[in-house]
């Protein structure tokens, strides 16, 4: 069995198509059916059951699938552990996180991280999927909300924040202390739409306190939030600490009474293996947020 059949049956089991596997694996159809039939052959059962159109896996060929993707594992963990030998710590470390507050905090860490690692290129990648990021190993390390207990992913807790309402220094609320959530109902408020983590929080935390909120804009963008809070167009709820990227606009952040809470976690895979500069970015990351609050 060759190195080389596995990443094809790899494919082939993630396509579940001929014609695609081939074209993404950059040979022949019929190159990767007889490569099939010989791995077929040397493991003496189908792997594959060819209905009509549809390409589906055997239980043999779900069997083999785990244990294949641990061999690809295994060996790019060895390649990533050479390559800390010798490299001097090049190579590619990618970072999934929430899109726009978290990714938008990140910029100072990233200037600090590259004075260390000059030859390490670094892909932060904002996402809501970030979990499925992690498991079909599209990245290295995961950054976002806690997760259930997962036994593929080690995880790493390292900051729980507080949510405020951020208003406009002219707004009629600005000079107040604290707001109650009964006073959000009769704010006009800028969020994030419905599907990103923020607004979810928010959301599930509004029905807990028998709040209705009104959302009269909507955006991905914290900066276009914030812009938006700037012009008063309404008033939005972040984490409290964003206030230190946006007090120049004129904007103030009131506490809310039992506000929001969210607990966020690094994660990775358990059998992937880290380098030393993905190790170093890790550890950088709780020493970053702890020094925020």
């Amino acid at each position: 069995m060759e190195f080389r059949q596995l990443q094809y049956f790899l494919m082939l089991c993630k396509e579940l198509h001929f014609s695609e596997a081939a074209y993404k694996l950059g040979i022949s159809q019929p190159t990767l059916s007889q490569q099939i039939r010989v791995l077929e052959d040397e493991v003496g059962v189908p792997l594959f059951d060819r209905v009509g159109k549809k390409t589906v896996k055997t239980e043999a060929g779900v069997i083999l699938e785990r244990y294949a993707l641990e061999v690809v594992q295994q060996l790019e963990n060895a390649k990533q552990a050479i390559s800390d030998l010798t490299d001097l710590n090049a190579g590619h470390l990618r970072v999934a996180v929430l899109p726009s507050d978290l990714d938008y905090r990140l910029t100072s860490l990233l200037i600090d991280f590259h004075k260390e690692f000059p030859n390490t290129k670094v892909q932060v990648i904002p996402s809501i999927d970030i979990v499925n990021k992690v498991l079909d190993n599209e990245v290295d390390i995961g950054v976002g909300l806690a997760i259930k207990p997962d036994s593929r992913l080690n995880r790493i807790p390292f900051y729980t924040e507080t949510y405020s309402l951020y208003v406009h220094k002219e707004h009629e609320l600005a000079e107040q202390d604290i707001i109650s959530p009964t006073d959000l109902s009769n704010i006009p408020l800028v969020m994030y739409p419905k599907g990103f983590y923020g607004r979810e929080l928010i959301d599930t935390w509004c029905e807990e306190q028998e709040v209705s909120i009104e959302a009269i804009m909507e955006t991905g963008s914290a900066t276009s939030l914030f812009q938006l809070v700037k012009e008063g167009i309404g008033a939005t709820i972040q984490p409290s600490q964003l206030i230190e990227s946006f007090q120049s606009l004129g904007i103030r952040a009131i506490p809310i009474k039992g506000s929001p809470i969210r607990d966020l976690e690094i994660f990775y895979r358990n059998d992937k293996y880290l380098s030393l500069a993905a190790k170093t970015f890790m550890k950088r990351l709780e020493v970053f947020f702890h020094n925020t609050l």
